[in-house]
């Protein structure tokens, strides 16, 4: 990688005091009015370089959330969905599910994700965890889930699809 492409991959995974990049990223993200997102196209173009020069992982990635009924609803349609956001990864399940857990919340839901060509960031990354980077785009459908204890957080498995 070039340098600017190393420092594009470095800065994503910084933590400041109370938001991040990434904190930004998804905001801007979240708007209807996707102009939000137009200061952030420099940067975007080259962090998506830097990530397309890195290996993909052929394992199974990992990304948690707080319980999201609608996520539930979303995903649980036969159809497969389409990934609509960008954000890091674990290769353990277990290192996400405490990592929300730490962070107060009780229900989480758990996402395995199988076959989705993430981008390993490890050796770039400020964060000594293996990192994987998770592209918009993919369309994923629900392979399995369970009840993963008694206040009813949840694990889903997705793999990506292709075709229609």
């Amino acid at each position: 990688l070039t340098r600017d492409e190393s420092a594009a991959i470095y800065i994503y995974t910084m933590k400041w005091d109370n938001k991040c990049l990434y904190d930004h990223l998804q905001e801007a993200w979240s708007f209807e009015d996707k102009s939000q997102m137009k200061p952030w196209f420099k940067y975007l173009r080259l962090f998506k370089t830097a990530c397309d020069k890195l290996p993909d992982t052929k394992k199974e990635i990992w990304q948690g959330t707080p319980f999201d009924e609608a996520l539930i609803e979303k995903l649980s349609t036969k159809s497969p969905s389409l990934y609509s956001s960008m954000g890091p990864c674990s290769l353990s399940s277990r290192e996400t599910e405490d990592y929300l857990r730490r962070n107060g919340n009780a229900k989480i839901i758990l996402i395995g994700y199988g076959s989705v060509n993430g981008k390993s960031i490890a050796g770039y990354s400020a964060n000594p965890r293996n990192e994987v980077m998770l592209f918009p785009g993919v369309k994923l459908a629900v392979t399995g889930y369970k009840v993963i204890d008694d206040n009813d957080s949840l694990t889903l498995h997705l793999k990506g699809v292709t075709g229609k």
